[in-house]
């Protein structure tokens, strides 16, 4: 694979900036209990949420090969808590662009035949563009609502295979776990094809060897490039101990990114943001990260190994750049450095952070524009998204003439019965047509569906 076969997908946050400065807080924690009546303004808030999807919008308008978000709850770090809802928008705004949504919570809901109906309406909207990451969630986030940490991997698990048996199997067919009991799983719409799914981690090694055995993807994030690059290594030697080969897009990795005209305007615009991002968006103890039972004991200090260790609050902008934790400089430098991440960790897709909440609307135009334009040709020869060059299937239709050829006509036509005859609804008294389908002769007798039983 080559850098020209890397997928760039642009990730924009809807961080909330106007909150105290993280050591300063009465409560290390910034997720759960931060109060929203003294910090949290609406118009603020709204144009946060604002600058976050119509800048990914944009994104696709520059050329990039998908955009991604992910889902936040109880507090400032992101002001997305419905990572479906902001997907459908962006189905709706976007025609080409791959959404990758990094984050429902399996475990938020109450069955996963609802987030298996919610896939499936914005993949269907999206004519096949969604690929979804179903992340375990962070402590935090089990605290915020409610949600019992000491379960979490047992409960995700199985959500996890209900939510695919009914993504892809025909239903009606029922379910018995030890979480969760469906008489009927049978979801309307049903996507016209396998939704790509991937687990994103922080180092986790159950997570690694779950994403291998199910042959999905693995999306490294918050580590340094020499983690990501064993990480990522680590994957697909367990990809291939399952007896496959994995796609080079099942391997991904998140980097923050800025660039400029030169290093030091870059340094100019991007340093106190950066600094921000890691003095306050991160704030937070390892123990509410990690709670007691919700990972092992091995993964515990692979993840401690990864960064979670570090004190980012007393890095500067050039420990940032040195260590790797962010990309920012001239076009040059940028194109450089993506380079040797791609070479150095064998990604193949590669999701660029340009804002966690606290760059402007117009700054965050200005950089991702001069990406597009000065930084990504470097990695696209034939000068279009691989959206316009892979030979893939496509799902869905564009046109009308699309419709008509592409429906299925093995299915009923909407049917009334008039006069002894089942007749066509929508040709039924239209001048010069005969609408009979055939004489009814006798109603049939009503027959009970056979339902398949399936033991979770």
């Amino acid at each position: 694979m080559t850098t020209h076969d890397v997928e760039f997908i642009g990730a924009i946050e809807s961080g909330y900036p106007n909150v105290p400065y993280g050591p300063d807080r009465h409560s290390r924690s910034l997720y759960v209990d931060l109060p929203n009546g003294e910090y949290y303004d609406p118009i603020a808030g709204q144009k946060a949420l604002e600058t976050q999807l119509e800048n990914l919008v944009h994104l696709e308008k520059l050329g990039f090969d998908g955009v991604t978000l992910t889902e936040q709850h109880n507090g400032p770090i992101g002001l997305g808590p419905n990572s479906m809802v902001s997907a459908a928008w962006l189905a709706a705004h976007t025609d080409r662009a791959k959404i990758v949504v990094g984050g429902p919570l399996i475990n938020a809901y109450q069955s996963p035949i609802r987030l298996a109906e919610e896939i499936a309406l914005v993949d269907t909207l999206s004519k096949g563009r969604l690929v979804i990451g179903l992340p375990m969630g962070l402590g935090q986030q089990y605290h915020s609502l409610g949600m019992n940490p000491a379960t979490a991997r047992e409960r995700h698990a199985e959500g996890y295979e209900l939510l695919t048996r009914a993504l892809t199997e025909p239903g009606p067919f029922t379910w018995r776990g030890k979480f969760f009991n469906q008489n009927y799983v049978n979801i309307w719409p049903r996507p016209a094809h396998p939704v790509e799914l991937y687990l994103p981690s922080g180092g986790s090694l159950e997570t690694l060897q779950v994403a291998a055995r199910r042959r999905i993807g693995y999306q490294s994030v918050l580590s340094d490039w020499n983690t990501i690059a064993k990480t990522l290594e680590k994957f697909r030697d367990l990809c291939r101990a399952e007896g496959y080969e994995p796609d080079p897009r099942q391997s991904s990795a998140v980097i923050e990114v800025h660039v400029a005209e030169t290093d030091e305007i870059a340094r100019r615009e991007y340093e106190g943001i950066a600094l921000w991002n890691y003095q306050n968006y991160f704030e937070g103890t390892l123990e509410d990260s990690f709670p007691p039972g919700y990972t092992s004991a091995r993964s515990y200090r692979a993840i401690l190994g990864s960064g979670y260790g570090l004190d980012t609050k007393a890095m500067t902008y050039d420990d940032l750049l040195e260590q790797n934790w962010a990309v920012a400089g001239s076009p040059a430098t940028v194109r450089e450095k993506l380079e040797e991440f791609i070479d150095k960790t064998g990604v193949g897709r590669l999701i660029l952070t340009f804002s966690l909440g606290a760059k402007k609307d117009w700054l965050l135009r200005k950089t991702t524009t001069i990406f597009a334009e000065e930084v990504l040709p470097h990695f696209r020869s034939t000068g279009l998204p691989l959206s316009e060059s892979d030979q893939r299937t496509r799902y869905g239709y564009r046109t009308a003439l699309e419709y008509a050829a592409s429906v299925r006509r093995d299915v009923p036509t909407p049917t009334i019965v008039k006069d002894g005859y089942y007749q066509d609804a929508w040709k039924y008294r239209q001048e010069g047509t005969d609408a009979r389908i055939r004489p009814r002769e006798q109603a049939p007798e009503p027959v009970a569906a056979a339902v398949a039983t399936s033991q979770g």
